[in-house]
């Protein structure tokens, strides 16, 4: 018996879409069709992989040099499955499933995806953070769900300088900097988003110094957290990658700055909270987006910048650096939005697990990379 894993990173664009019938932009898709043995390097044992059209070869290839031992699902194989793992779930990504073959008894029901969306949209953060002051935690900033511009308006004069967030959307995309724009401009790319998505988020700016996610797993019952990662960005705010290492390197990282409450604060109070509100619709890993803020001089966590319900590139680098990386050894996990090609290394092996190299973590394609380079 095995689980069926997915990778459908455009899960975000589908879920502002709503619907099974959907079309994802073709970056998205080359991005899908790309990436779709990634779950190679963090399923378990004999768990399958929906990738009918990728490069058999390079996976066979990976996986006995790595000893990965995930299999490309097949339709013959489909009887074996227990669970259907995607990246992220929406009407989309079961359709996808349907497609293939899968039972629609063994996926969610409309009731149960409706749901999932709903606490996928950006206005969660809110509830988030009232729930927060109750346990005395402090959030910096109260988002608002804004449903006409002229709220959008008065948010920025009293905030002054503001993020204009599209309800789904990931990845740093859908993220508007108020400082950037006039206020004809912010005001007319917020109604275009209310348009096309009902609301936007409003968040007010923080004079950001690093950002991190803490990983959390629901099991249908309660939530545990799981790690913490560290990412980084590109120039205009887009995730380009997340770094490699122990969870003792990364989690020094971010202790090095002395707030008000500490990371276990943190996590032991957004477990109480989506054990209540996330555990009884979902099942999976996902991630809480933080930062660390300066303000009158006092250094800060945000403790609950975004939510992603659903798998993250911050999970993967964390299974990554647990199962296949060796002791001491740390680097960077990579996706680069380009035709650039990437040189890998020869691998040093220790244990079966990389003490140094750079190594492609999908095959070969012209348009994206997403790769490790580990010392």
């Amino acid at each position: 018996m095995s689980r069926l894993h997915l990778f459908n990173p455009e899960n975000d664009i589908a879920l502002a879409h709503g619907k099974a019938q959907y079309t994802a932009p073709p970056n998205a898709m080359r991005l899908h069709h790309a990436g779709a043995l990634l779950p190679l390097w963090y399923c378990e044992d004999n768990d399958q992989i929906l990738a009918p059209y990728t490069n058999i070869e390079w996976g066979e290839n990976i996986k006995s040099l790595f000893t990965l031992n995930g299999n490309i699902a097949t339709s013959s194989s489909l009887a074996n499955i227990t669970q259907c793992i995607p990246w992220g779930w929406s009407q989309n990504a079961r359709k996808q499933y349907l497609e293939f073959g899968v039972n629609a008894s063994q996926l969610p029901s409309d009731d149960s995806l409706t749901m999932i969306r709903e606490l996928s949209h950006r206005r969660l953060t809110v509830k988030i953070s009232k729930h927060l002051a109750q346990l005395g935690i402090h959030n910096p900033t109260q988002p608002l769900n804004a449903l006409n511009s002229d709220d959008v308006i008065r948010y920025v004069n009293t905030h002054k300088s503001i993020y204009l967030k599209s309800p789904w959307s990931s990845s740093g995309r859908g993220i508007i900097n108020s400082s950037t724009i006039t206020i004809d401009e912010l005001r007319r790319r917020a109604e275009g988003i209310i348009r096309n998505q009902g609301s936007v988020m409003c968040e007010k700016a923080l004079n950001k110094e690093k950002d991190f996610a803490m990983l959390f797993y629901s099991d249908g019952v309660s939530t545990k957290y799981v790690g913490i990662s560290s990412f980084f960005n590109t120039a205009n705010g887009a995730y380009a990658g997340n770094i490699i290492g122990s969870q003792e390197f990364i989690l020094n990282s971010i202790r090095q700055y002395r707030s008000t409450h500490s990371l276990e604060e943190i996590a032991d109070a957004l477990c109480q909270i989506f054990s209540i509100i996330i555990s009884p619709h979902y099942i999976g890993y996902f991630g809480v987006d933080m930062m660390i803020y300066f303000q009158n001089g006092k250094c800060e966590i945000a403790p609950c910048v975004e939510v992603n319900l659903r798998m993250t590139m911050g999970v993967v680098a964390y299974l990554l650096s647990s199962r296949h990386i060796a002791e001491g050894s740390r680097g960077k996990m990579c996706v680069e939005y380009s035709s650039n090609k990437i040189k890998p290394t020869k691998p040093q092996i220790i244990n079966k697990k990389i003490k140094s190299g750079t190594i492609s973590l999908i095959p070969p394609d012209k348009f994206f990379n997403i790769y490790i380079t580990v010392e």
